[in-house]
């Protein structure tokens, strides 16, 4: 009896003390990233504290005068386990939830008439960041997302519920 309590305390420390790693020292990141909910663009990643991390991403595309799209990306991001391996890998699992603004912009050279249709998205999931060297990452993340596109159609068809799927790659420091 005496052993059963003593190995089920080393396992509760052992299980806590694992959970308690951080899959990188370095609390800040920059990289690029790929989403319908977190945006295509340059990405910023900043964590707060041991659990919770915020990322921004800011995607812009023109062409020549008369087209502009850009979005902007913004997830809440928490960490529910962390796990180093060796001393070059380690991997953090992850819940998130996010807010979403697109813009697509254009002008017709031929009327000069201008067109602006913008949509915004919440939604969340989870996902998984690997770290390599504890300064490369590559965080994939999944979950759903509903969108709402503004244009001249009833309310109930400007919304979308759709499967988010996204990846980046960044660099921490």
């Amino acid at each position: 009896m005496k052993y059963r309590k003593a190995l089920l305390i080393l396992l509760m420390l052992l299980v806590f003390g694992i959970s308690a790693l951080t899959a990188s020292t370095y609390i800040r990141g920059i990289g690029a990233q790929v989403g319908q909910l977190s945006a295509d663009g340059l990405s910023f990643f900043q964590k707060f504290d041991e659990t919770s991390a915020l990322q921004a991403t800011v995607g812009l595309y023109l062409r020549g005068n008369s087209y502009l799209d850009y979005s902007v990306g913004v997830e809440y991001q928490h960490t529910f386990f962390s796990a180093a391996y060796q001393d070059w890998f380690a991997s953090d699992l992850y819940w998130f939830a996010g807010l979403n603004h697109r813009g697509f912009a254009s002008v017709d050279s031929s009327t000069g008439q201008y067109g602006y249709a913008p949509s915004f998205g919440i939604g969340g999931g989870f996902g998984v960041e690997p770290v390599f060297l504890g300064h490369f990452s590559v965080p994939v993340s999944f979950g759903y997302g509903v969108f709402y596109a503004v244009d001249e159609v009833p309310f109930i068809e400007r919304l979308t519920v759709t499967f988010l799927a996204q990846i980046g790659a960044r660099y921490r420091f």
